[in-house]
């Protein structure tokens, strides 16, 4: 499987450590580095300050969420599991997956339309699948849907009919999954033949609400908030730049082709660099709003020269200073097409082929890489 390597810079200069030449930037004694393997590193020129970047962490996940689970498990509902098609990794979280095994879960692939028209569902189907069977967890179904478009909204209510069985049903997932919007065009739908009244109710020992549906006289469904993703770029960047990087149409592929030490810029907040000398044919999907641009320059001098000149669409102006970015290493070693993605921005396709990436992003924005989801590499 591929390989994510932790890339070491000198904390307050933010240079790319190295112990091969002394007159080079970055450079390091490799005593310190053999004494100090797991720490905190400085280049030599500086001496008082510490920066090491490290391996992204999953999505956090809130006390009070895990709670609420914890008390729905015993009654044996149905889960509608919403996640994000568009930003998969960061909708489809390893404790949450967790935590609802051993129940029934209708999986609820959300935001169809963002991704090419021309892709086959059956071919979506099986990434959600592949993903499940990975994650370990079994579900009753999987449906695709658009809270944008409706698409499949219909087909959506029947399953939850049709699965619930006279039971009680909670709508899950992240905040990012489109969830709300989901439920608000079911509402459109929605008959009510009970004699209770659509409230919201307040889950116990908890401060967190959401909306009770009644489905029958004896059974509701019931919307949990989303869970937070706090290591998406979504979360880190200004509303008018979270306008930017959030796609609300289809995202096409604009396609480049790499070479040795080129980059990649997806907009002034991620830069691909390719390290290894196998050109790489990439497919970048990001929002029509995100600028993408090419240089034959390495991914230091391109960020460096983005964040003085600002000649790249959308810039944050919470990010303005190389050493604010972490660096990550990919190597490659799976065949076939791969994505590598970052969270919350969108993700690059390719063919696996023992390539290196390296990859900055703003400090704490969650990458990762996986089976693709568009199997359009070459």
């Amino acid at each position: 499987m591929a390989e994510l390597n932790k890339v070491a810079r000198c904390y307050r200069c933010g240079a790319i450590l190295q112990t091969d030449d002394e007159n080079k930037e970055g450079y390091i004694s490799p005593e310190i580095v053999s004494k100090y393997p797991e720490g905190l590193l400085l280049c030599n020129d500086c001496f008082k300050n510490e920066r090491f970047n490290t391996e992204p962490k999953e999505p956090h996940f809130e006390e009070s969420y895990q709670t609420i689970l914890e008390q729905i498990k015993e009654s044996k509902p149905l889960i509608a599991y919403v996640v994000d098609l568009f930003s998969f990794e960061g909708s489809f979280i390893t404790k949450l997956n967790e935590m609802i095994k051993g129940l029934d879960v209708l999986v609820i692939a959300n935001k169809r339309d963002l991704l090419p028209k021309d892709i086959d569902d059956e071919a979506l189907l099986e990434y959600v699948a592949h993903r499940l069977r990975v994650a370990k967890l079994e579900v009753r179904d999987v449906v695709l849907t658009s809270s944008s478009t409706n698409y499949n909204i219909d087909l959506m209510y029947q399953k939850i009919v049709e699965l619930s069985n006279n039971r009680d049903v909670y709508f899950i997932g992240a905040s990012i999954s489109g969830k709300s919007t989901l439920i608000t065009e079911l509402l459109k739908r929605y008959q009510n033949n009970t004699r209770k009244l659509i409230t919201v109710a307040n889950f116990k020992n908890t401060d967190l609400r959401g909306y009770k549906i009644p489905l029958t006289d004896k059974t509701s469904i019931y919307e949990l908030p989303g869970t937070d993703i706090h290591n998406s770029l979504l979360s880190k960047v200004e509303r008018v730049v979270q306008n930017q990087i959030a796609p609300r149409k289809e995202v096409k592929a604009r396609k480049f082709n790499l070479h040795c030490n080129n980059s990649v810029a997806i907009g002034g907040l991620c830069v691909v660099e390719l390290l290894s000398k196998t050109k790489t044919d990439i497919s970048i999907y990001a929002s029509s709003g995100v600028e993408v641009k090419m240089k034959r320059i390495t991914g230091e001098k391109y960020l460096q020269s983005i964040l003085k000149k600002k000649n790249i669409k959308p810039c944050s102006s919470r990010y303005t200073l190389f050493n604010e970015f972490d660096a990550y290493d990919f190597q490659i070693t799976e065949e076939g097409s791969r994505d590598i993605g970052i969270l919350g921005l969108g993700w690059f396709n390719f063919k696996g082929n023992n390539q290196t990436f390296r990859i900055f992003v703003p400090k704490g924005v969650y990458v990762y890489t996986t089976r693709a989801k568009v199997n359009y590499a070459k």
